[in-house]
């Protein structure tokens, strides 16, 4: 199985490595960075509890341009994918492309070539945490994988590259709405970066019960949203838990980000991913007001942030 990854940051690498294992990997990277992926990535996978697992170095062969291959993988984040597609858009149709991403409305972007190609949803929530010039540092959690279920002949296709996923070691769980459930997990990376902009840091955040209640009312905003869209929210977390009052909720969110496994990966993500998020808190309150819906909180997170409806989302 020849298998292309496309895109050398934390999850091209961190799946890269993985799947290295069982295929035959090439990474193409853009130009300025080919050099160093072929001169190696040292990637390091921790268990939950910080604890090393894994130290290698990945040496895959590194190409500035795509070539032949059975299944290629898109590890790019949502603000570099436009640049991506025109590529895609040159290779074989019988080629299968796996998005391993977060995104507000992936089939939207992709239109009318996911319908006429090979082309599966996936996310990549097994791996969290970054990358310095030391090499890529990340956890690899017991679950977090998530392929679509896929439907006809790309029920086939689906399970095929399903059965890859595990022989490389991961835990993929398969997912009817795939597109729906992007969308709803979108929103708990968007929101980060104006709660912790408006709390004034992540450890002010934890230590503050209002800043909390507050996140999760943002959320609710945001799941408000997804149902304006059409979204079926009620079996897609953490939309069910936030029908629970908000500070309840806040309590929850605590707990969770003062996890060490959460704070590294959050806090790794934030020193070279902001932008997406930033992106993606803006994408969302687009939307909102689009479509009518009244987001208080999550428009004070804009402010926050300094971006808005007349700013961009900057760098």
């Amino acid at each position: 199985m020849r298998v292309l990854v496309i895109g050398a940051g934390t999850i091209g690498c961190a799946y890269g490595l993985m799947l290295s294992r069982v295929a035959e990997l090439s990474v193409l990277a853009r130009p300025e960075s080919a050099s160093r992926v072929r001169g190696g990535v040292p990637v390091t996978l921790r268990s939950p509890d910080g604890g090393r697992l894994i130290r290698r170095v990945l040496r895959p062969r590194v190409v500035t341009e795509a070539v032949d291959a059975d299944l290629v993988l898109v590890a790019v984040d949502r603000t570099r994918l436009a640049t991506v597609l025109p590529l895609l858009d040159t290779l074989s149709r019988a080629t299968a492309v796996l998005f391993m991403l977060n995104h507000w409305d992936l089939l939207a972007e992709l239109g009318h070539r996911y319908d006429e190609r090979d082309w599966l949803l996936g996310f990549p929530g097994q791996i969290g945490g970054g990358r310095d010039r030391e090499g890529v540092d990340v956890t690899l959690f017991p679950r977090g994988t998530v392929l679509e279920r896929g439907r006809g002949s790309r029920r086939d296709l689906a399970d095929g590259v399903g059965a890859l996923l595990a022989r490389a070691g991961l835990s993929v769980r398969r997912e009817a709405r795939m597109n729906e459930w992007l969308a709803v997990h979108w929103l708990q990376q968007s929101v980060t970066p104006g709660a912790l902009a408006e709390a004034g840091g992540y450890e002010a955040l934890l230590t503050d019960r209002r800043a909390l209640t507050r996140m999760a009312r943002a959320l609710r905003e945001g799941v408000t949203v997804c149902r304006a869209r059409g979204i079926r929210t009620e079996r897609m977390m953490p939309a069910p838990l936030l029908s629970l009052p908000a500070p309840l909720v806040g309590r929850s969110l605590g707990t969770m980000l003062a996890a060490p496994s959460t704070r590294r990966m959050v806090e790794s993500h934030m020193a070279h991913g902001l932008p997406e998020w930033r992106a993606g808190l803006v994408e969302v309150a687009r939307t909102g007001r689009r479509l009518g819906v009244d987001m208080p909180v999550w428009w004070s997170y804009e402010a926050a942030l300094g971006v808005g409806p007349e700013l961009p989302p900057g760098p």
